[in-house]
């Protein structure tokens, strides 16, 4: 054998050897890192939320976490895990939308979604139950008094859906939440207590009802006026006009003051 040939055999009996090493050395990380890549036994998974709404509590947020932990498992490397937190979360009720859940580490989770809007209470004899701006009804009832400061729904026709994120149905009560909506973004929105869509059926009609009692007789619900009934815009003025110079939208403190015609009436 020339020395040519030596060398060449010198390099292969070293290549084999660290193939060999990097086989062995291979087969040892990859189920160490595996390992390494799922949280300990008993560690908490932590969740968060990209997109987390400042009226959600970490009251409210635990249980949501809780669930997302659950479902998604220990392993980084469990994608059938990822997918079912993705499908709870979207029947929880609390989504408009969830994009991703995604692991950040061994022991953390990052949800990207939307979360539902909440326009108002729907109240019934167990509670006042969280509707989002879909009139959708969302998981959370309130025993009341309890409740957050968001305008009650009274005199609602139809029970209340028997899952969260079912629409809450009745044109009574759809006409209920565009007249919440119309009202969360006026500056005296804080005045109203409730919109009563009981008289929806019979005669077309909402009112709101005041922290004071005072019912103001809206009419119909914004946007869907009769051609002699006042438009939204007006009686939107109208109030106004009540705030600037008594501080309330029920002015004085009438009973009751029809909105609906041209002439303001009160009583």
């Amino acid at each position: 054998m020339n020395d040519r040939t030596k060398d060449a055999a010198m390099w292969i009996g070293a290549g084999s050897t660290l193939v060999i090493l990097a086989t062995v050395t291979l087969g040892w990380s990859v189920p160490n890192l595996r390992r390494h890549a799922q949280a300990a036994t008993g560690e908490r998974i932590e969740v968060a939320f990209l997109d987390s709404p400042s009226w959600m509590t970490p009251t409210d947020l635990a249980p949501i976490q809780d669930l997302v932990a659950r479902e998604a498992g220990t392993s980084a490397y469990n994608r059938e895990g990822l997918l079912r937190a993705q499908t709870a979360l979207l029947a929880s009720g609390w989504f408009d939308e969830v994009r991703q859940v995604r692991r950040v580490g061994s022991a953390a989770l990052e949800v990207d979604a939307t979360f539902a809007d909440p326009i108002a209470l729907v109240i019934d004899p167990d509670g006042e139950h969280l509707l989002d701006t879909h009139s959708r009804l969302l998981p959370r009832t309130y025993a009341p008094g309890t409740a957050p400061h968001l305008t009650r729904i009274l005199g609602a026709s139809l029970p209340r859906p028997k899952q969260p994120g079912q629409v809450w149905g009745g044109a009574d009560l759809l006409a209920g939440v565009e007249m919440a909506k119309l009202v969360s973004a006026q500056r005296w929105r804080a005045q109203v207590s409730a919109v009563d869509v009981a008289d929806f059926h019979t005669k077309q009609t909402l009112s709101l009802i005041t922290t004071k009692q005072c019912r103001l007789i809206w009419g119909r619900a914004p946007g869907s006026e009769a051609s002699a009934e006042v438009p939204a815009a007006q009686k939107l003025r109208y109030l106004d006009m009540l705030t600037n110079q008594y501080g309330r939208i029920d002015g004085a403190g009438p009973q009751s003051i029809d909105l609906s015609v041209d002439y303001v009436g009160s009583h």
